[in-house]
């Protein structure tokens, strides 16, 4: 399908738009910030330093990222005392996309509203493996921002895109889809790993 340029999409609700938006533009900005050697996740001693024994981040990688959104994708994983999951274009113009974690026992709704991100912008879909997911999608004349969440037991995962026009709406929303596909089947069960 050609890229989508120029048309409006729904708008998102306040706390969607500001969840989306806030983490995106801590994964831009990074852009400009230290990349990733190309190393693996931190080893499980990096782990343990920073009190953190697991993340979805473990799991991923620039490659396998890159299959899954079907562009090439640079790993921008932070340090031991600032992680990061984001996923940086490896062309310009690229998306761009950033995974995030919550442990919240009430489900994938109630972690929403205690977000403030719940809205009817947020449609649901179906990701195997998942007991939940939901995904909103903006898309504008200058750009397309979709933010999907995963749940899968006490695990709310989520994932940010964002491209800049031109853009391929349908290429960041499945891409989005197959990155939550990817979470949900990697999931533990417990923050242990």
């Amino acid at each position: 399908m050609a890229p989508r340029r120029g048309r409006a999409g729904a708008d998102l609700d306040a706390g969607v738009r500001a969840v989306a938006l806030t983490v995106l533009a801590l994964a831009l900005g990074g852009l400009a910030g230290c990349s990733s050697d190309g190393s693996d996740a931190p080893s499980a001693a990096e782990s343990a330093a920073a009190n953190v024994a697991w993340s979805p981040c473990d799991d991923l990688t620039a490659a396998s990222v890159g299959r899954l959104v079907g562009s090439g994708v640079k790993e921008q994983d932070g340090t031991v005392t600032a992680p990061r999951c984001t996923f940086t274009p490896a062309e310009t113009g690229g998306p761009a996309y950033d995974v995030n974690y919550l442990w919240f026992d009430g489900g994938l709704d109630a972690a929403l509203d205690a977000m403030g991100a719940s809205g009817d912008q947020l449609r649901s879909v179906d990701v195997a493996g998942a007991d939940a997911a939901r995904v909103a999608v903006r898309a504008e004349k200058g750009g397309v921002l979709v933010t999907g969440f995963v749940q899968t037991e006490g695990l709310v995962q989520s994932v940010n895109a964002a491209q800049v026009a031109p853009y391929d709406e349908d290429q960041v929303v499945s891409g989005t889809k197959a990155l939550l596909a990817a979470l949900a089947e990697k999931a533990p069960t417990t923050p242990q790993g």
